[in-house]
């Protein structure tokens, strides 16, 4: 089996070294200046990983991650003739024409795509190949280590694998079924859903965009985000992003939202996330959302976007798409 790995950052890398330990031979697909640091790693034992648990938070596991390949380009793709290419990039990847072209110039039986919205009719090129493509979604948290990144280990990725959590998959029901074998193979448990269940995890996905603009536009402090009013314009936002993606908009789905994501609650969960997590969550989400900001500008627009479609309102997601905006 050869899986060829699009992205090679934090997600990108701890698939990869999950892959490799199930025996998977794996390609690295990375633009000139990130395939070189990839070159310089293998000559140096690898790339290093650590995985945090509760148990080990200042001695984490240490893994090295080599014997990988590297593309740079169609060709060398092509080349390293990939059985599944999966793909670990952000989100405005998947709406560009290079992901579609590149799909229909380099040959495999599957596609996977962890796109945090899910499957959308704008990600699949033309042409067919519709039932090569699975949607998955990312249940581990991943990080480059370092002091003001979340903590851990600053010479390589960190990771947190949350126990008992499942991979979703949607797609083809054979397609989800060879991508879950080697899933499972790697150490994941999987979930295979519905071809819908894109719908629920776009929802779940517009819920935490909103939250983490607010606390953005907060100062990324959790005891700011509290105090200031963009708690109430956040909460209020991931409704109207998690109504704009799911397909009914019922009472009962109105007020579970209400009261899931209500300022209450929102408050709340500021106070109980960080105690879940093995490292400083806080900031974490700084320098994850940071470096990532165009992904959650590009997922804004999309949810404001659908709303609209659907005669929904939306104004508190396009309020907090200005302050994005203003303090950039």
């Amino acid at each position: 089996m050869k899986v060829l790995m699009v992205g090679c950052g934090a997600v990108g890398q701890v698939f990869g070294l999950c892959l490799q330990q199930a025996g998977v031979e794996l390609g690295f697909y990375a633009r000139p200046g990130s395939a070189d640091e990839l070159k310089q790693a293998l000559e140096h034992g690898g790339l290093p990983l650590f995985q945090a648990s509760h148990l080990r938070r200042r001695d984490p596991i240490a893994h090295r991650l080599d014997n990988y390949q590297v593309v740079t380009d169609v060709v060398g793709s092509r080349r390293f003739k990939p059985d599944q290419i999966w793909f670990s990039t952000p989100s405005p990847v998947y709406y560009s024409e290079w992901f579609r072209q590149f799909l229909l110039q380099v040959p495999s039986e599957r596609v996977v795509c962890f796109a945090p919205e899910g499957r959308r009719p704008e990600f699949i090129p033309q042409g067919g190949g519709e039932d090569r493509l699975v949607f998955g979604g990312i249940t581990f948290i991943s990080w480059q280590g370092g002091p003001e990144r979340g903590g851990g280990r600053p010479e390589g990725v960190n990771f947190w694998l949350p126990p008992l959590v499942e991979i979703p998959l949607a797609g083809a029901d054979e397609a989800c079924r060879e991508v879950g074998e080697v899933l499972k193979k790697a150490g994941f448990r999987v979930a295979v859903k519905n071809r819908d269940f894109s719908k629920s995890q776009a929802s779940m996905t517009g819920v935490m965009q909103a939250l983490v603009a607010g606390l953005e536009l907060s100062g990324w402090s959790f005891g700011a985000f509290r105090r200031s009013p963009w708690l109430k314009t956040a909460a209020r936002g991931s409704q109207e992003a998690a109504l704009s993606q799911l397909p009914g908009d019922s009472i009962l789905t109105r007020t579970l939202l209400r009261i899931l994501s209500s300022p209450t609650v929102v408050f709340v969960g500021t106070f109980l996330l960080p105690l879940l997590a093995p490292f400083d969550l806080q900031k974490y989400l700084k320098f994850h959302y940071t470096k990532t900001r165009e992904q959650t500008l590009t997922l804004l627009e999309v949810f404001a976007r659908d709303g609209s479609r659907r005669g929904l309102p939306v104004e508190n997601i396009r309020h907090l798409l200005q302050g994005l905006h203003d303090s950039a």
